[in-house]
């Protein structure tokens, strides 16, 4: 009899701390918006006023930083490893633009 409740007492801990487990993953999951929305949600923030406002801030951003990183460059007396680090930030710029 003793031996079935020690089986049975294991099974049913593992069972609970799969549940727990399971429960804090999917929580964790639906709290950062990766499960749970419906495709309905979904669309309806992608066509909010605040995600098109916060996207039209964003390409004004990037155009500003690239116009202050294109002056730099035009600096004539930057040494080449500067040349190189700017022009990085210029494409990096530009790579994040086209995702917007």
């Amino acid at each position: 009899m003793e031996a079935e409740k020690k089986y049975f007492g294991g099974w049913f801990m593992w069972i609970v701390f799969l549940m727990i487990g399971a429960g804090i993953v999917f929580g964790g999951l639906r709290s950062v918006g990766m499960i749970g929305q419906t495709v309905v949600e979904r669309k309806i923030f992608e066509n909010s006023y605040q995600k098109s406002e916060a996207d039209k801030m964003a390409r004004v951003t990037y155009d500003s930083q690239l116009a202050i990183l294109r002056a730099r460059l035009g600096n004539h007396e930057l040494y080449n490893g500067a040349r190189i680090e700017i022009q990085a930030q210029i494409d990096s710029i530009n790579i994040l633009r086209r995702l917007k």
